[in-house]
Protein backbone atom coordinates (compact mmCIF):
# COMPACT_ATOMS: atom_id res chain seq x y z
CA UNK A 1 0.00 0.00 0.00
CA UNK A 2 2.81 2.38 0.82
CA UNK A 3 4.52 1.50 -2.46
CA UNK A 4 1.35 2.41 -4.41
CA UNK A 5 1.12 5.84 -2.72
CA UNK A 6 4.76 6.50 -3.49
CA UNK A 7 4.27 5.68 -7.19
CA UNK A 8 1.16 7.84 -7.33
CA UNK A 9 3.01 10.82 -5.89
CA UNK A 10 5.88 10.32 -8.42
CA UNK A 11 3.49 10.25 -11.38
CA UNK A 12 2.09 13.54 -10.18
CA UNK A 13 5.58 15.02 -10.19
CA UNK A 14 6.14 13.84 -13.77
CA UNK A 15 2.91 15.48 -14.91
CA UNK A 16 3.97 18.75 -13.34
CA UNK A 17 7.42 18.57 -14.97
CA UNK A 18 5.84 17.80 -18.36
CA UNK A 19 3.49 20.77 -17.99
CA UNK A 20 6.44 23.00 -17.16
CA UNK A 21 8.33 21.81 -20.24
CA UNK A 22 5.45 22.51 -22.69
CA UNK A 23 6.26 26.24 -23.23
CA UNK A 24 9.93 25.42 -23.65
CA UNK A 25 9.25 22.66 -26.15
CA UNK A 26 6.81 24.84 -28.09
CA UNK A 27 9.36 27.66 -28.03
CA UNK A 28 11.94 25.33 -29.56
CA UNK A 29 9.37 24.36 -32.17
CA UNK A 30 8.53 27.99 -33.05
CA UNK A 31 12.18 29.03 -33.16
CA UNK A 32 12.99 26.06 -35.34
CA UNK A 33 10.08 26.70 -37.70
CA UNK A 34 10.57 30.45 -38.15
CA UNK A 35 14.35 30.01 -38.06
CA UNK A 36 14.15 27.54 -40.93
CA UNK A 37 11.97 30.02 -42.82
CA UNK A 38 14.51 32.77 -42.22
CA UNK A 39 17.34 30.59 -43.57
CA UNK A 40 15.24 29.69 -46.60
CA UNK A 41 14.28 33.33 -47.16
CA UNK A 42 17.94 34.32 -46.93
CA UNK A 43 18.76 31.95 -49.78
CA UNK A 44 15.79 33.12 -51.84
CA UNK A 45 16.68 36.77 -51.19
CA UNK A 46 20.21 36.21 -52.49
CA UNK A 47 18.71 34.77 -55.66
CA UNK A 48 16.25 37.67 -55.96
CA UNK A 49 18.97 40.28 -55.46
CA UNK A 50 21.14 38.54 -58.03
CA UNK A 51 18.33 38.68 -60.59
CA UNK A 52 17.64 42.31 -59.67
CA UNK A 53 21.31 43.24 -60.14
CA UNK A 54 21.27 41.72 -63.63
CA UNK A 55 18.10 43.67 -64.47
CA UNK A 56 19.58 46.91 -63.17
CA UNK A 57 22.81 46.39 -65.10
CA UNK A 58 20.89 45.39 -68.21
CA UNK A 59 18.97 48.65 -68.23
CA UNK A 60 21.90 50.73 -67.02
CA UNK A 61 19.61 52.12 -64.34
CA UNK A 62 19.95 52.95 -60.66
CA UNK A 63 16.17 52.96 -60.20
CA UNK A 64 15.26 51.23 -56.93
CA UNK A 65 11.71 50.59 -58.18
CA UNK A 66 13.08 48.21 -60.81
CA UNK A 67 14.87 46.12 -58.19
CA UNK A 68 11.86 46.32 -55.87
CA UNK A 69 9.61 44.77 -58.52
CA UNK A 70 11.81 41.67 -58.62
CA UNK A 71 11.98 41.40 -54.84
CA UNK A 72 8.21 41.69 -54.51
CA UNK A 73 7.80 38.86 -57.03
CA UNK A 74 9.92 36.59 -54.84
CA UNK A 75 8.39 37.82 -51.55
CA UNK A 76 4.76 38.88 -52.08
CA UNK A 77 4.01 38.98 -48.33
CA UNK A 78 7.13 40.82 -47.23
CA UNK A 79 7.45 44.48 -46.34
CA UNK A 80 10.02 46.09 -48.66
CA UNK A 81 10.83 49.78 -48.26
CA UNK A 82 12.60 51.79 -50.93
CA UNK A 83 15.20 52.97 -48.44
CA UNK A 84 16.07 49.32 -47.72
CA UNK A 85 17.21 48.89 -51.33
CA UNK A 86 20.63 50.30 -52.17
CA UNK A 87 21.98 50.47 -55.72
CA UNK A 88 25.54 51.58 -56.36
CA UNK A 89 26.98 52.08 -59.82
CA UNK A 90 30.78 51.99 -59.95
CA UNK A 91 32.50 53.53 -62.97
CA UNK A 92 35.60 51.92 -64.39
CA UNK A 93 37.80 54.78 -63.14
CA UNK A 94 36.63 54.11 -59.58
CA UNK A 95 36.96 50.33 -59.76
CA UNK A 96 40.38 48.76 -59.20
CA UNK A 97 39.24 45.51 -60.84
CA UNK A 98 38.25 47.37 -64.00
CA UNK A 99 41.48 49.36 -64.18
CA UNK A 100 43.51 46.15 -64.11
CA UNK A 101 41.49 44.45 -66.85
CA UNK A 102 41.73 44.71 -70.60
CA UNK A 103 38.00 45.31 -71.02
CA UNK A 104 35.95 48.17 -69.65
CA UNK A 105 32.83 47.51 -67.59
CA UNK A 106 30.36 49.20 -65.27
CA UNK A 107 29.62 47.40 -62.01
CA UNK A 108 26.19 47.59 -60.37
CA UNK A 109 25.93 46.57 -56.71
CA UNK A 110 22.49 45.87 -55.25
CA UNK A 111 21.78 45.27 -51.56
CA UNK A 112 18.36 44.79 -50.02
CA UNK A 113 16.65 44.03 -46.72
CA UNK A 114 13.13 42.64 -46.33
CA UNK A 115 10.83 42.15 -43.34
CA UNK A 116 8.73 38.96 -43.24
CA UNK A 117 5.81 38.24 -40.84
CA UNK A 118 6.49 35.33 -38.50
CA UNK A 119 4.17 32.35 -38.09
CA UNK A 120 4.71 32.12 -34.32
CA UNK A 121 5.58 35.56 -32.93
CA UNK A 122 5.75 34.34 -29.31
CA UNK A 123 4.57 36.04 -26.12
CA UNK A 124 5.51 36.44 -22.47
CA UNK A 125 5.22 32.70 -21.91
CA UNK A 126 6.55 31.31 -25.21
CA UNK A 127 9.75 32.43 -26.88
CA UNK A 128 9.62 33.62 -30.53
CA UNK A 129 11.07 36.04 -33.09
CA UNK A 130 8.38 38.65 -32.58
CA UNK A 131 5.93 39.89 -35.18
CA UNK A 132 8.55 40.08 -37.96
CA UNK A 133 12.07 39.00 -38.82
CA UNK A 134 14.46 40.67 -41.26
CA UNK A 135 16.92 39.18 -43.73
CA UNK A 136 19.35 40.94 -46.05
CA UNK A 137 21.48 40.15 -49.05
CA UNK A 138 23.57 41.72 -51.77
CA UNK A 139 24.87 40.94 -55.23
CA UNK A 140 26.68 42.64 -58.08
CA UNK A 141 26.65 42.46 -61.87
CA UNK A 142 29.05 43.82 -64.47
CA UNK A 143 28.21 45.14 -67.89
CA UNK A 144 31.04 44.57 -70.35
CA UNK A 145 31.74 45.98 -73.77
CA UNK A 146 31.05 43.22 -76.31
CA UNK A 147 29.69 44.25 -79.73
CA UNK A 148 30.68 47.16 -81.94
CA UNK A 149 28.64 50.31 -82.42
CA UNK A 150 28.42 53.41 -84.60
CA UNK A 151 28.12 56.44 -82.32
CA UNK A 152 26.93 59.76 -83.75
CA UNK A 153 27.24 62.81 -81.51
CA UNK A 154 24.85 65.67 -82.26
CA UNK A 155 26.62 68.48 -80.43
CA UNK A 156 25.36 71.96 -79.57
CA UNK A 157 27.74 74.71 -80.75
CA UNK A 158 25.33 77.60 -80.26
CA UNK A 159 26.39 80.86 -78.64
CA UNK A 160 25.36 79.83 -75.12
CA UNK A 161 27.88 76.97 -75.24
CA UNK A 162 30.60 79.63 -74.99
CA UNK A 163 29.29 80.48 -71.50
CA UNK A 164 30.71 78.99 -68.35
CA UNK A 165 28.72 76.13 -66.79
CA UNK A 166 27.47 78.58 -64.18
CA UNK A 167 27.39 81.68 -66.33
CA UNK A 168 27.43 83.97 -63.28
CA UNK A 169 30.52 82.39 -61.71
CA UNK A 170 34.20 82.75 -62.49
CA UNK A 171 35.88 80.26 -64.80
CA UNK A 172 37.73 77.41 -63.11
CA UNK A 173 37.96 73.62 -63.27
CA UNK A 174 34.58 73.31 -61.53
CA UNK A 175 32.99 75.96 -63.75
CA UNK A 176 34.39 75.38 -67.26
CA UNK A 177 33.40 76.89 -70.58
CA UNK A 178 30.75 74.53 -71.85
CA UNK A 179 31.90 73.80 -75.38
CA UNK A 180 35.55 73.43 -74.32
CA UNK A 181 34.46 70.97 -71.65
CA UNK A 182 32.33 69.14 -74.23
CA UNK A 183 35.27 68.87 -76.64
CA UNK A 184 37.44 67.42 -73.87
CA UNK A 185 34.77 64.86 -73.02
CA UNK A 186 34.36 63.88 -76.67
CA UNK A 187 38.13 63.38 -76.95
CA UNK A 188 38.02 61.09 -73.92
CA UNK A 189 35.14 59.15 -75.45
CA UNK A 190 37.26 58.70 -78.58
CA UNK A 191 40.09 57.35 -76.41
CA UNK A 192 37.75 54.84 -74.78
CA UNK A 193 36.44 53.61 -78.13
CA UNK A 194 40.03 53.23 -79.30
CA UNK A 195 40.71 51.01 -76.28
CA UNK A 196 37.62 48.96 -77.06
CA UNK A 197 38.81 48.44 -80.63
CA UNK A 198 42.07 46.89 -79.43
CA UNK A 199 40.06 43.82 -78.48
CA UNK A 200 38.00 43.58 -81.66
CA UNK A 201 39.73 40.85 -83.61
CA UNK A 202 37.80 40.79 -86.88
CA UNK A 203 34.92 42.57 -88.60
CA UNK A 204 33.68 46.08 -87.94
CA UNK A 205 35.28 48.42 -85.45
CA UNK A 206 33.59 50.87 -83.11
CA UNK A 207 33.28 54.18 -84.91
CA UNK A 208 32.54 57.76 -83.94
CA UNK A 209 31.06 60.72 -85.82
CA UNK A 210 30.01 64.24 -84.91
CA UNK A 211 27.76 66.89 -86.35
CA UNK A 212 27.65 70.25 -84.63
CA UNK A 213 24.76 72.67 -84.84
CA UNK A 214 23.77 76.24 -84.09
CA UNK A 215 21.04 77.43 -86.44
CA UNK A 216 22.71 75.18 -89.02
CA UNK A 217 24.98 72.21 -89.46
CA UNK A 218 28.20 73.02 -91.28
CA UNK A 219 30.56 71.44 -93.79
CA UNK A 220 33.81 72.58 -95.36
CA UNK A 221 33.25 73.38 -99.03
CA UNK A 222 35.21 74.78 -101.95
CA UNK A 223 38.20 73.38 -103.79
CA UNK A 224 40.55 74.32 -100.98
CA UNK A 225 38.03 73.68 -98.21
CA UNK A 226 38.35 77.33 -97.23
CA UNK A 227 34.64 78.10 -97.08
CA UNK A 228 31.81 76.92 -94.87
CA UNK A 229 28.50 75.62 -96.15
CA UNK A 230 25.60 75.98 -93.70
CA UNK A 231 22.55 73.69 -93.94
CA UNK A 232 19.17 74.19 -92.24
CA UNK A 233 17.69 70.94 -93.66
CA UNK A 234 14.25 72.62 -93.79
CA UNK A 235 11.67 72.86 -96.57
CA UNK A 236 9.19 75.71 -96.45
CA UNK A 237 5.78 76.20 -98.11
CA UNK A 238 5.60 75.49 -101.81
CA UNK A 239 8.69 73.32 -101.69
CA UNK A 240 10.85 76.43 -101.39
CA UNK A 241 13.78 77.38 -99.24
CA UNK A 242 12.99 79.11 -95.98
CA UNK A 243 13.79 82.81 -95.78
CA UNK A 244 17.22 83.99 -94.71
CA UNK A 245 18.68 87.48 -94.54
CA UNK A 246 22.26 87.64 -93.28
CA UNK A 247 25.08 90.06 -94.00
CA UNK A 248 28.60 90.54 -92.76
CA UNK A 249 29.25 93.12 -90.09
CA UNK A 250 32.18 95.51 -90.31
CA UNK A 251 34.27 93.26 -88.04
CA UNK A 252 33.64 90.11 -90.07
CA UNK A 253 30.81 88.60 -88.07
CA UNK A 254 27.27 88.01 -89.27
CA UNK A 255 24.10 89.96 -88.63
CA UNK A 256 20.86 88.23 -89.55
CA UNK A 257 17.42 89.79 -89.79
CA UNK A 258 15.73 86.50 -90.70
CA UNK A 259 16.89 82.91 -90.27
CA UNK A 260 15.21 79.63 -91.27
CA UNK A 261 12.82 78.28 -88.68
CA UNK A 262 12.00 81.66 -87.18
CA UNK A 263 8.49 81.44 -88.68
CA UNK A 264 7.08 78.01 -87.89
CA UNK A 265 3.93 78.69 -89.92
CA UNK A 266 5.97 78.74 -93.14
CA UNK A 267 7.81 75.48 -92.45
CA UNK A 268 6.50 72.48 -94.40
CA UNK A 269 7.12 69.93 -91.67
CA UNK A 270 5.65 67.04 -93.64
CA UNK A 271 7.94 67.62 -96.63
CA UNK A 272 10.94 68.15 -94.36
CA UNK A 273 10.36 64.85 -92.56
CA UNK A 274 9.65 63.00 -95.79
CA UNK A 275 13.01 64.04 -97.25
CA UNK A 276 15.22 63.47 -94.20
CA UNK A 277 17.14 60.66 -95.90
CA UNK A 278 16.94 62.03 -99.44
CA UNK A 279 20.53 63.27 -99.57
CA UNK A 280 20.11 64.48 -103.15
CA UNK A 281 17.46 66.99 -102.08
CA UNK A 282 18.67 70.59 -102.23
CA UNK A 283 17.93 71.07 -98.50
CA UNK A 284 20.82 68.68 -97.80
CA UNK A 285 23.03 69.02 -100.88
CA UNK A 286 23.09 72.80 -101.37
CA UNK A 287 23.95 75.07 -98.44
CA UNK A 288 21.46 77.80 -97.66
CA UNK A 289 24.34 80.03 -96.58
CA UNK A 290 28.02 80.16 -97.50
CA UNK A 291 30.61 81.98 -95.43
CA UNK A 292 34.34 82.41 -95.42
CA UNK A 293 36.28 80.31 -92.97
CA UNK A 294 37.06 83.11 -90.55
CA UNK A 295 38.16 83.57 -86.96
CA UNK A 296 35.23 85.97 -86.59
CA UNK A 297 32.70 83.14 -86.97
CA UNK A 298 32.18 79.88 -85.13
CA UNK A 299 33.94 76.93 -86.68
CA UNK A 300 32.77 73.32 -86.58
CA UNK A 301 32.23 70.81 -89.35
CA UNK A 302 30.75 67.34 -89.81
CA UNK A 303 33.05 64.39 -89.24
CA UNK A 304 31.74 61.19 -90.78
CA UNK A 305 31.94 57.86 -88.97
CA UNK A 306 35.55 56.87 -88.44
CA UNK A 307 37.76 54.65 -86.31
CA UNK A 308 40.74 56.96 -86.85
CA UNK A 309 40.31 58.52 -83.45
CA UNK A 310 43.61 60.40 -83.47
CA UNK A 311 42.51 62.31 -86.56
CA UNK A 312 39.04 62.78 -85.09
CA UNK A 313 40.50 64.38 -81.96
CA UNK A 314 42.78 66.58 -84.02
CA UNK A 315 39.84 67.93 -86.01
CA UNK A 316 37.54 68.70 -83.09
CA UNK A 317 40.35 70.39 -81.18
CA UNK A 318 40.10 73.22 -83.73
CA UNK A 319 36.39 73.84 -83.18
CA UNK A 320 35.45 77.10 -81.49
CA UNK A 321 32.46 79.38 -80.97
CA UNK A 322 32.22 83.07 -81.84
CA UNK A 323 28.77 84.52 -81.27
CA UNK A 324 27.09 85.86 -84.41
CA UNK A 325 23.71 86.12 -86.10
CA UNK A 326 23.67 82.35 -86.74
CA UNK A 327 24.67 81.26 -83.24
CA UNK A 328 21.17 80.32 -82.08
CA UNK A 329 19.98 76.79 -81.33
CA UNK A 330 18.14 74.59 -83.85
CA UNK A 331 18.56 71.04 -82.64
CA UNK A 332 16.39 69.69 -85.46
CA UNK A 333 19.12 70.54 -87.98
CA UNK A 334 21.64 68.49 -86.00
CA UNK A 335 19.18 65.64 -85.48
CA UNK A 336 18.46 65.39 -89.20
CA UNK A 337 22.13 65.46 -90.16
CA UNK A 338 23.01 63.02 -87.38
CA UNK A 339 20.39 60.59 -88.67
CA UNK A 340 21.88 60.76 -92.17
CA UNK A 341 25.33 59.96 -90.81
CA UNK A 342 23.92 57.09 -88.73
CA UNK A 343 22.25 55.62 -91.82
CA UNK A 344 25.66 55.40 -93.50
CA UNK A 345 26.97 53.18 -90.70
CA UNK A 346 27.91 49.54 -91.06
CA UNK A 347 27.63 48.33 -87.47
CA UNK A 348 24.40 46.67 -86.41
CA UNK A 349 24.14 49.03 -83.44
CA UNK A 350 23.60 52.73 -84.14
CA UNK A 351 23.52 55.24 -81.29
CA UNK A 352 22.67 58.93 -81.77
CA UNK A 353 23.48 61.08 -78.72
CA UNK A 354 22.22 64.68 -78.60
CA UNK A 355 24.29 66.99 -76.38
CA UNK A 356 22.82 70.40 -75.58
CA UNK A 357 22.75 73.06 -72.88
CA UNK A 358 19.33 74.55 -73.52
CA UNK A 359 16.09 74.83 -75.42
CA UNK A 360 15.80 75.60 -79.12
CA UNK A 361 15.60 79.24 -80.19
CA UNK A 362 12.44 78.57 -82.21
CA UNK A 363 10.64 75.94 -80.19
CA UNK A 364 7.47 76.13 -82.29
CA UNK A 365 9.38 74.89 -85.35
CA UNK A 366 10.98 72.05 -83.40
CA UNK A 367 7.63 71.03 -81.92
CA UNK A 368 5.97 71.13 -85.34
CA UNK A 369 8.60 68.82 -86.81
CA UNK A 370 8.36 66.40 -83.88
CA UNK A 371 4.57 66.25 -84.20
CA UNK A 372 4.99 65.36 -87.87
CA UNK A 373 7.25 62.45 -86.97
CA UNK A 374 10.78 63.85 -87.12
CA UNK A 375 12.22 61.49 -84.53
CA UNK A 376 9.94 58.49 -85.02
CA UNK A 377 10.65 58.52 -88.77
CA UNK A 378 14.39 58.56 -88.14
CA UNK A 379 14.24 55.56 -85.81
CA UNK A 380 11.81 53.66 -88.04
CA UNK A 381 14.02 54.09 -91.10
CA UNK A 382 17.22 53.18 -89.27
CA UNK A 383 15.66 50.15 -87.61
CA UNK A 384 14.21 48.97 -90.92
CA UNK A 385 17.72 48.32 -92.20
CA UNK A 386 18.70 44.67 -92.07
CA UNK A 387 20.03 43.52 -88.69
CA UNK A 388 20.14 47.09 -87.39
CA UNK A 389 19.10 48.35 -83.98
CA UNK A 390 19.13 52.13 -83.55
CA UNK A 391 18.58 54.30 -80.51
CA UNK A 392 18.44 58.05 -79.99
CA UNK A 393 19.08 59.70 -76.62
CA UNK A 394 19.54 63.24 -75.30
CA UNK A 395 21.89 64.42 -72.56
CA UNK A 396 21.09 67.88 -71.22
CA UNK A 397 23.41 69.89 -69.03
CA UNK A 398 23.44 73.28 -67.30
CA UNK A 399 19.65 73.60 -67.65
CA UNK A 400 16.41 71.97 -66.52
CA UNK A 401 15.51 69.46 -69.22
CA UNK A 402 12.02 69.02 -67.75
CA UNK A 403 11.20 72.68 -68.36
CA UNK A 404 11.53 72.20 -72.13
CA UNK A 405 9.87 68.95 -73.24
CA UNK A 406 10.98 68.94 -76.89
CA UNK A 407 13.77 66.41 -76.37
CA UNK A 408 11.53 64.19 -74.23
CA UNK A 409 8.87 64.27 -76.93
CA UNK A 410 11.50 63.42 -79.51
CA UNK A 411 13.47 60.56 -77.99
CA UNK A 412 11.09 59.45 -75.23
CA UNK A 413 11.19 60.17 -71.51
CA UNK A 414 13.26 57.06 -70.79
CA UNK A 415 15.96 58.31 -73.17
CA UNK A 416 16.43 61.83 -71.74
CA UNK A 417 19.15 62.31 -69.15
CA UNK A 418 20.27 65.29 -67.12
CA UNK A 419 23.93 65.75 -66.21
CA UNK A 420 25.00 67.82 -63.22
CA UNK A 421 28.71 68.09 -63.98
CA UNK A 422 31.48 67.10 -66.33
CA UNK A 423 31.89 63.56 -64.99
CA UNK A 424 28.13 63.00 -65.24
CA UNK A 425 28.24 63.78 -68.96
CA UNK A 426 31.21 61.54 -69.68
CA UNK A 427 29.97 58.62 -67.62
CA UNK A 428 26.46 58.84 -69.06
CA UNK A 429 27.82 58.72 -72.62
CA UNK A 430 30.08 55.77 -71.79
CA UNK A 431 27.22 54.06 -69.99
CA UNK A 432 24.97 54.50 -73.02
CA UNK A 433 27.65 53.07 -75.30
CA UNK A 434 28.22 50.11 -72.98
CA UNK A 435 24.47 49.62 -72.63
CA UNK A 436 24.11 49.25 -76.39
CA UNK A 437 27.01 46.88 -76.92
CA UNK A 438 27.63 45.25 -73.55
CA UNK A 439 26.99 41.86 -72.03
CA UNK A 440 26.32 40.97 -68.42
CA UNK A 441 28.37 38.95 -65.96
CA UNK A 442 28.03 38.27 -62.25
Amino acid sequence: MKQYCRLHRQSGHAAILFALFIPLLFGVFTLGTDGARAVQDKARLLEAVEVASLAVAGQGSDNADLAKNYLEYYFPSATINNNDIKIKKINCEDNADCKNRNRRFFEYQVSAKISQPTWFPGNDAIIGFGENYSVGGHSSARKFHAETVDVVLVADFSGSMAWRWDKDGSQNSANPVRYIMMKDIISEIADELKKFNQYVQVGNKNRLAITGFDYFTSQLIGENKNKMGHFDHLICDGGQRCSINCRYSWWGGLNCGTVPGSNADNVDAEATVKNIFNLAHWSHSEPILKTNKSSSLSYFSDIELTDNFSRFKELISNYYIKGSGISGTSSYSGIIRGAQIAQSGSNSRRLIIILSDGQDSYRATTQKLIRKGLCSTILNVLNSQKNTQARMVAVGFAYDINAFPEMKNCVGEENVFSAKNRDDIKNKILELITEEIGHLAL
